[in-house]
Protein backbone atom coordinates (compact mmCIF):
# COMPACT_ATOMS: atom_id res chain seq x y z
CA UNK A 1 0.00 0.00 0.00
CA UNK A 2 1.60 3.36 -1.12
CA UNK A 3 2.05 6.16 1.57
CA UNK A 4 0.81 9.54 1.21
CA UNK A 5 3.87 11.65 0.99
CA UNK A 6 4.36 15.09 2.81
CA UNK A 7 4.21 18.19 0.20
CA UNK A 8 7.55 19.75 -0.15
CA UNK A 9 7.80 23.41 1.46
CA UNK A 10 7.83 24.90 -2.50
CA UNK A 11 4.76 22.45 -3.04
CA UNK A 12 2.89 24.08 -0.02
CA UNK A 13 3.62 27.53 -0.80
CA UNK A 14 2.84 26.99 -4.28
CA UNK A 15 -0.67 25.53 -2.80
CA UNK A 16 -1.09 28.30 -0.73
CA UNK A 17 -0.43 30.98 -3.20
CA UNK A 18 -2.78 29.54 -5.61
CA UNK A 19 -5.52 28.91 -2.94
CA UNK A 20 -5.40 32.70 -2.13
CA UNK A 21 -5.36 33.72 -5.81
CA UNK A 22 -8.53 31.77 -6.74
CA UNK A 23 -10.16 33.01 -3.00
CA UNK A 24 -9.48 36.84 -4.82
CA UNK A 25 -10.94 35.61 -8.11
CA UNK A 26 -14.42 34.44 -6.08
CA UNK A 27 -14.19 37.74 -4.11
CA UNK A 28 -14.13 39.44 -7.45
CA UNK A 29 -16.70 37.73 -9.18
CA UNK A 30 -18.89 38.15 -5.90
CA UNK A 31 -18.00 41.43 -6.14
CA UNK A 32 -19.52 42.00 -9.54
CA UNK A 33 -22.36 39.67 -9.33
CA UNK A 34 -23.87 42.11 -6.26
CA UNK A 35 -23.17 45.06 -8.25
CA UNK A 36 -25.31 43.53 -11.25
CA UNK A 37 -27.86 42.62 -8.83
CA UNK A 38 -28.35 46.32 -7.29
CA UNK A 39 -27.96 47.53 -11.33
CA UNK A 40 -30.93 45.03 -11.92
CA UNK A 41 -33.03 46.10 -8.53
CA UNK A 42 -32.53 49.22 -9.97
CA UNK A 43 -33.87 49.00 -13.23
CA UNK A 44 -36.45 47.01 -11.90
CA UNK A 45 -37.59 49.96 -9.65
CA UNK A 46 -37.70 52.66 -12.57
CA UNK A 47 -39.38 50.13 -14.72
CA UNK A 48 -42.19 49.66 -12.53
CA UNK A 49 -42.51 53.32 -11.99
CA UNK A 50 -42.40 54.10 -15.99
CA UNK A 51 -44.50 51.30 -17.30
CA UNK A 52 -46.14 48.21 -15.09
CA UNK A 53 -45.36 45.12 -17.74
CA UNK A 54 -45.82 42.22 -15.34
CA UNK A 55 -43.76 40.12 -18.10
CA UNK A 56 -41.10 41.78 -17.81
CA UNK A 57 -41.06 42.36 -14.64
CA UNK A 58 -41.00 38.93 -13.57
CA UNK A 59 -38.99 37.80 -15.58
CA UNK A 60 -36.53 40.93 -14.38
CA UNK A 61 -37.50 39.07 -10.65
CA UNK A 62 -36.27 35.66 -11.65
CA UNK A 63 -33.37 37.06 -12.81
CA UNK A 64 -32.71 38.15 -9.39
CA UNK A 65 -33.22 34.96 -7.41
CA UNK A 66 -30.83 33.36 -10.03
CA UNK A 67 -28.36 36.36 -9.18
CA UNK A 68 -28.46 36.09 -5.60
CA UNK A 69 -28.24 32.52 -5.92
CA UNK A 70 -24.90 32.22 -7.46
CA UNK A 71 -23.85 35.13 -5.31
CA UNK A 72 -24.81 32.19 -2.42
CA UNK A 73 -22.68 29.87 -4.29
CA UNK A 74 -19.54 31.76 -4.28
CA UNK A 75 -19.78 32.79 -0.72
CA UNK A 76 -20.27 29.15 0.30
CA UNK A 77 -17.00 28.74 -1.61
CA UNK A 78 -15.29 31.42 0.16
CA UNK A 79 -17.16 29.67 4.03
CA UNK A 80 -16.48 26.27 2.95
CA UNK A 81 -14.12 26.00 -0.26
CA UNK A 82 -16.88 23.70 -2.00
CA UNK A 83 -20.16 23.83 -3.34
CA UNK A 84 -23.57 21.86 -2.69
CA UNK A 85 -24.75 19.63 -5.16
CA UNK A 86 -28.25 20.70 -3.95
CA UNK A 87 -27.25 24.75 -4.54
CA UNK A 88 -26.18 23.97 -7.97
CA UNK A 89 -29.42 22.22 -8.76
CA UNK A 90 -31.99 24.79 -7.08
CA UNK A 91 -29.81 27.22 -9.80
CA UNK A 92 -30.68 25.09 -12.51
CA UNK A 93 -34.21 24.58 -11.58
CA UNK A 94 -34.61 28.45 -11.16
CA UNK A 95 -32.57 28.83 -14.57
CA UNK A 96 -35.11 26.33 -16.28
CA UNK A 97 -38.09 28.31 -14.68
CA UNK A 98 -37.04 31.50 -16.18
CA UNK A 99 -37.05 30.11 -19.40
CA UNK A 100 -40.44 28.60 -18.75
CA UNK A 101 -41.52 32.07 -17.38
CA UNK A 102 -40.19 34.06 -20.51
CA UNK A 103 -41.14 31.89 -23.49
CA UNK A 104 -44.39 33.60 -25.30
CA UNK A 105 -45.21 30.53 -27.78
CA UNK A 106 -44.71 27.08 -27.23
CA UNK A 107 -45.55 26.02 -30.38
CA UNK A 108 -42.31 28.12 -31.82
CA UNK A 109 -39.88 25.50 -29.63
CA UNK A 110 -41.17 22.05 -30.73
CA UNK A 111 -41.94 18.77 -28.99
CA UNK A 112 -38.32 18.07 -28.97
CA UNK A 113 -36.81 21.06 -26.79
CA UNK A 114 -40.09 20.41 -24.56
CA UNK A 115 -39.43 17.30 -24.36
CA UNK A 116 -35.54 17.88 -23.06
CA UNK A 117 -36.87 20.88 -20.83
CA UNK A 118 -39.71 18.17 -19.05
CA UNK A 119 -36.63 15.71 -18.62
CA UNK A 120 -33.69 18.36 -17.35
CA UNK A 121 -35.99 19.06 -14.88
CA UNK A 122 -37.52 15.31 -13.55
CA UNK A 123 -33.40 14.98 -13.82
CA UNK A 124 -32.85 17.95 -11.34
CA UNK A 125 -35.96 17.49 -9.17
CA UNK A 126 -34.76 13.70 -9.18
CA UNK A 127 -30.96 15.07 -7.91
CA UNK A 128 -32.34 17.24 -5.56
CA UNK A 129 -34.17 14.65 -3.61
CA UNK A 130 -31.21 12.38 -3.36
CA UNK A 131 -28.96 15.30 -2.13
CA UNK A 132 -31.55 16.59 0.31
CA UNK A 133 -31.82 13.02 1.67
CA UNK A 134 -28.20 11.77 1.44
CA UNK A 135 -27.82 15.26 3.77
CA UNK A 136 -30.80 14.29 6.10
CA UNK A 137 -28.98 11.03 6.17
CA UNK A 138 -25.35 12.89 6.97
CA UNK A 139 -26.89 14.62 9.38
CA UNK A 140 -28.88 12.32 11.23
CA UNK A 141 -24.97 10.25 11.92
CA UNK A 142 -23.50 13.07 13.20
CA UNK A 143 -26.29 13.83 15.85
CA UNK A 144 -26.35 10.06 16.92
CA UNK A 145 -22.65 10.15 16.93
CA UNK A 146 -22.83 13.24 19.11
CA UNK A 147 -20.43 15.58 16.60
CA UNK A 148 -20.90 19.12 16.97
CA UNK A 149 -21.06 19.90 12.95
CA UNK A 150 -24.71 18.98 12.39
CA UNK A 151 -26.15 19.62 16.31
CA UNK A 152 -25.92 23.79 15.81
CA UNK A 153 -27.48 23.36 12.27
CA UNK A 154 -31.31 23.25 11.87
Amino acid sequence: MAMKREPTILESLIMKWLTISFDLVVIGLATITMGYVLYMMWGLVTASLHSFNIEEILHQVVMVIIFLEILELLAMYLKEHHVSMRNVVELGVLAMVRKIIITPDYSKLGWQVLFGMAALLFVMGWIYIQERQRRTKHEEFMVEHGLKEAQGKP
